[in-house]
């Protein structure tokens, strides 16, 4: 028969095991989630996910609500929020001893800010400003564009307790306003609804940034996700920095013209495809906001590649940056498929010396998988591509290695000899 975990009481009112102590007062508030032996290890590391098969067992949980997490021999290893129907019912907060409350928010969101400090100093005014677990605030995403908040809330957890992170979320970060944009698929796995809403101020339609030099304007309200892909900034940079004046540049997936204005920046002639009216809207409205010239086209992008006649002029340079497709391990065969698709299709219209960026934003396939893709594509094209360079997701997007899943944006510069 399966013994129940056994606490054991100090004199002074406090429960003390391993290298945590935790009052009685706030083990009492919360229910208690037991893992299975050797599970404990990776939350001692710093991971912050516990998945079903890992719990050994539960006592007055809620879902939504705060557990104390425990190892099977009660060491007390966290403070997590529970959710017996996500994928991941437990998410921890904090290893440490202290009350999940405003004052604990205004700390984390505190430290968030000051590691991007070199991103503010350097002019950005488009920041994500909060990373989910990879800034210790699991389910919780902030970005801020020009003082205008847009937070998506991913966990039943975290929309529990919002009565204690809206207030220091408008303080930390000098919000003008806070628009709630938890519009994602992901929140009906945590048995959410969709929710868009202001919760601070009159957020607008969009608002105006500034990206490495260049003025953007992100359509926070309609646009995609948030409005504006931070994610890819450092990427833009570098390809300013690699495009030559005069260079032909095909931006599949544009968007509102990150990539595309960053070549036009630097001289080249630029064709943004999207499939999105809005999308080529903004990116046109960008571009005259540069005093730059791009030519847009709205277009699917793998249906484009594929119809495009070998005979058409070859472009210097082709951008493959296609949206996620696949977030998990189940459906990672339909992104493998879609990047060979995209890169077999794209080589013949690339010059020879040309270069291809191809992007991948799924953790699900790594950088050794993604050249493998690309690797199979060029050889069924009869082509060799030598890989020049590999960009990850800017500052902005921390990817602490106790994380891995955190580490998701990867670009290979791939140039075709």
């Amino acid at each position: 028969m399966r013994r129940s975990p056994k606490v054991r009481v100090r004199g002074h009112g406090g429960l003390e095991r391993g290298d945590l102590q935790y009052p009685l007062t706030l083990m009492a508030k919360r229910g208690k989630v037991w893992l299975k032996p050797g599970r404990d290890k990776k939350i001692r590391n710093a991971y912050p996910w516990v998945q079903k098969g890992e719990i050994r067992q539960v006592a007055d949980v809620e879902d939504g609500g705060l557990v104390t997490l425990l190892s099977v021999d009660n060491d007390p290893l966290g403070i997590a929020t529970y959710n017996s129907q996500a994928r991941f019912p437990v998410r921890v907060l904090t290893r440490e001893k202290e009350e999940i409350d405003a004052e604990f928010f205004r700390r984390r969101f505190t430290e968030a800010w000051s590691r991007r400090e070199g991103l503010r100093a350097a002019g950005h005014t488009g920041i994500r400003a909060l990373y989910s677990e990879a800034d210790f605030v699991p389910g919780l995403i902030l970005d801020i564009f020009d003082g205008h908040g847009v937070v998506q809330v991913r966990s039943l957890g975290m929309e529990n307790l919002r009565e204690h992170w809206i207030a220091p979320m408008v303080d930390v970060f000098g919000l003008t306003s806070l628009l709630e944009k938890s519009d994602m698929a992901g929140r009906a796995e945590e048995g959410l609804d969709s929710r868009v809403e202001a919760l601070h101020g009159n957020p607008p339609d969009s608002a105006q940034i500034v990206e490495n030099g260049l003025h953007f304007i992100a359509p926070i309200r309609e646009g995609l996700k948030t409005g504006h892909y931070c994610d890819q900034r450092l990427a833009r940079a570098r390809l300013r920095d690699k495009v030559k004046p005069g260079d032909r540049v095909l931006d599949c997936f544009s968007y509102t013209g990150g990539f595309a204005l960053h070549s036009a920046a630097a001289g080249a002639q630029v064709l943004a495809v999207d499939i999105l009216p809005l999308a080529l809207d903004t990116a046109g409205k960008n571009a005259r906001l540069n005093s730059l010239t791009i030519d847009t086209l709205e277009a699917n992008a793998f249906e484009y590649l594929e119809s495009l006649p070998e005979e058409t002029e070859k472009f210097d340079w082709i951008i493959l940056d296609p949206p996620a497709i696949s977030k998990t391990k189940e459906t990672r065969d339909s992104l493998k498929w879609a990047v060979w698709k995209l890169v077999y299709h794209a080589l013949p219209h690339l010059k020879p010396g040309g270069s291809l960026l191809v992007c991948t934003c799924s953790y699900q396939m790594g950088v050794t998988e993604t050249l493998e893709t690309c690797r199979l594509a060029a050889g069924d094209r009869g082509c060799v591509l030598m890989l020049d360079d590999i960009t990850l997701q800017d500052v902005d997007h921390p990817a602490p290695i106790s994380f891995p899943e955190a580490l998701y944006l990867k670009g290979l510069w791939l140039r075709k000899v």
